[in-house]
């Protein structure tokens, strides 16, 4: 039998090397989460004085944007917990589910009406069916047994 020429040692080392190549990106990609996460939240802390600091209170049109930063940095801190889960090999499903919600969420919150009335209604629509589809989804996978709840003490560890 001919051999297919494929030298399966340096294969092996290839293999091993992408490895530890694609370890090193997903632990960079997890610092790098971390930072954005804590840059998010300097700036809010930031905004937030400013604010205050400018009128002595803070007005409606603050508030929106002050719960939008919060929320962004809960989403990128639900993407660090996808990465975490992803590198530990864990089922990153009921994480990414979160992430999606909290996405949502935050477009429902920062929600403006200023514009066409038609316009504002799609969108409203539209915000309202991806909220259902992600709660059904979320029921279904859990129901079915697919991603199952962590309990309390696997969540800290």
């Amino acid at each position: 039998m001919m051999s297919s020429g494929i030298p399966w040692r340096r294969l092996g080392v290839f293999n091993k090397t992408m490895h530890v190549a694609v370890d090193a990106l997903e632990r960079a990609i997890a610092f790098l989460l971390v930072v954005i996460a804590a840059l998010g939240a300097v700036d809010l802390i930031v905004e937030m004085y400013n604010a205050v600091s400018e009128r002595g209170y803070l007005t409606p049109d603050t508030i929106l944007r002050v719960l939008d930063s919060v929320l962004v940095v809960f989403i990128v801190i639900e993407l660090f917990n996808i990465a975490l889960a992803y590198m530990k090999r864990k089922n990153v499903i009921a994480t990414v589910m979160e992430a999606g919600l909290v996405a949502v969420v935050r477009k429902l919150v920062i929600f403006e009406t200023n514009a066409d009335a038609s316009y504002v209604l799609m969108k409203a629509a539209a915000l309202g069916i991806l909220i259902l589809a992600i709660g059904l989804t979320w029921y279904l996978l859990r129901r079915s047994g697919v991603c199952e709840p962590e309990s309390a003490e696997t969540a800290s560890h």
